[in-house]
């Protein structure tokens, strides 16, 4: 199996107490957040294929597309939309993990989600995940958490929930549509469970992206092109 980490930030001093595989040494050397995830899978699996891009993934489209599913876990709100919109161009299973603290009348609730858009089903927007309203109202960082936030133990579920969904899609462990879309964690109960949202969901379809000219990939055609073009200066 392969795997392609892409980060263009590297560790800092801020990191270590939620980032998993990340030492001193690290901060020390300016070691790409990239980097250490691929450490952390070859020394789990010495046979693994891994390819590390340290610039934004936005500048990834080639490697984006070769991929059979999309993890994504971005902080803002906008750039969900963005990695959402290319997973849908090319046909590609999309995994989003969101994570956030909010500040309460008595301490703070912390809570997230994990959400699957399948090419054809309902997407993040179809959720309630993304919305006009939340992307004008945007915050950055961690919301109320602070510049330190202690994040790691809701992270760590949240990823293991996205590995889940993986794992159930690639191997027969059970049925593709059985699976729930939207699981959501409430940090203060504790809990994870199958979104309500659901519910409320026309099964298979999605208006945001219905149109089939979202759809094919932008690039066709312009590597043969430069191909040709290189062949013919030399």
């Amino acid at each position: 199996m392969g795997w392609h980490p892409i980060d263009p930030d590297v560790v800092e001093d801020s990191n270590l107490n939620r980032l998993v595989g990340a030492t001193q040494q690290d901060v020390v050397r300016c070691t790409s957040k990239a980097s250490v995830a691929g450490r952390v899978i070859v020394g789990v699996n010495a046979r693994a294929r891994i390819s590390i891009e340290t610039v934004r993934w936005q500048m990834c489209a080639i490697a984006l597309r070769s991929c059979d599913l999309i993890l994504g876990c971005v902080d803002s709100i906008a750039e969900r939309e963005q990695l959402e919109t290319a997973a849908r161009r090319y046909l590609t299973p999309y995994v989003d993990v969101g994570m956030d603290v909010h500040r309460m009348a008595q301490g703070f609730s912390i809570g997230g989600q994990v959400a699957l858009s399948m090419p054809g089903g309902p997407c993040l927007r179809c959720m309630g995940i993304i919305d006009d309203r939340k992307l004008e109202l945007e915050a950055q960082a961690y919301g109320a958490a602070g510049g330190r936030p202690q994040v790691v133990w809701p992270n760590g579920l949240l990823a293991s929930l996205a590995v889940g969904f993986l794992v159930q899609l690639f191997t027969p462990w059970r049925k593709a549509s059985e699976l729930p879309l939207l699981l959501e964690f409430d940090g203060d109960a504790q809990t994870v469970s199958p979104s309500n949202k659901l519910l409320y969901l026309e099964e298979d379809a999605c208006s945001h992206f219905a149109d089939l000219t979202s759809l094919g990939d932008p690039l066709w055609g312009t590597e043969g092109l430069r191909k040709r073009k290189a062949t013919a200066k030399s």
